[in-house]
């Protein structure tokens, strides 16, 4: 019977692998607390759940600190940039009548029947650009985990990564709403939603970054793990 669950079989691997991805949901959280660090913890979460739940290379509670710790400037940086677009689609929606119970309003109907017709305008291009944000937030602190460049560089890497690859842009953003969503709902989803977020959207991020991450040339001091997936 316990060999049936040795981590050398199919369940047990099965068993160990939603453990990692549950303790590093958590670490993501914890570490995200301060808010600004959210981008440095998106970063360090994406490294860990790829090289080390899926190339199964490294233990992935070490390599989560030492990306973090490597990262944590240039996504720092690229955080603020973030905070202030959602700062400035808030200041946009207050400015136009909305406020904040209308955000968190169960009857999305009404903030439509109750707002003229240029608020609502508004409140929909607010909404569209909000999903763009996502849609590059989603590639911008996963190739910060990849790339040493710049973040001025990898925001405008992201952002054309981002249009190139529409449907994948699209399939990881709903990913990304649909799984805030479930914590919003269910709070104790936190436990494994960033974890299953930075996995499920590792299989289309991962062929993305193929066009325009190159593979280092060869060198035995270099492990390139991620050009075999």
């Amino acid at each position: 019977m316990n060999s049936m669950f040795s981590t050398d079989r199919g369940i047990g691997r099965a068993l160990t692998k939603i453990g990692e991805l549950v303790i590093l949901s958590i670490l993501w959280f914890v570490t995200s607390l301060p808010i600004i660090t959210i981008g440095v913890s998106t970063t360090a979460l994406y490294y860990s759940t790829v090289k080390s739940l899926r190339r199964e290379r490294g233990y992935f509670v070490k390599e989560y600190f030492r990306a973090w710790k490597e990262n944590f400037l240039r996504s720092s940086f690229l955080m603020v940039f973030f905070i202030l677009c959602i700062l400035g689609l808030l200041t946009v929606l207050v400015m136009n009548g909305f406020t904040i119970e209308d955000a968190l309003t169960d009857d999305i109907k009404s903030i439509f029947s109750d707002k003229p017709d240029g608020a609502v305008r508004v409140f929909i291009i607010v909404g569209v650009v909000l999903f763009i944000l996502l849609a590059l937030f989603s590639y911008v602190f996963p190739l910060v985990s990849r790339l040493e460049q710049k973040g001025a560089f990898l925001l405008l890497l992201g952002f054309t990564m981002m249009v190139r690859f529409f449907y994948y842009s699209i399939a990881i953003a709903v990913i990304l709403i649909a799984l805030a969503g479930a914590v919003i709902q269910v709070p104790m989803a936190i436990m494994f939603a960033p974890g299953l977020w930075a996995l499920l959207s590792s299989f289309l991020l991962e062929k993305a970054f193929r066009k325009y991450v190159p593979a280092p040339e060869a060198d035995p001091d270099v492990d390139a793990w991620w050009t075999e997936l």
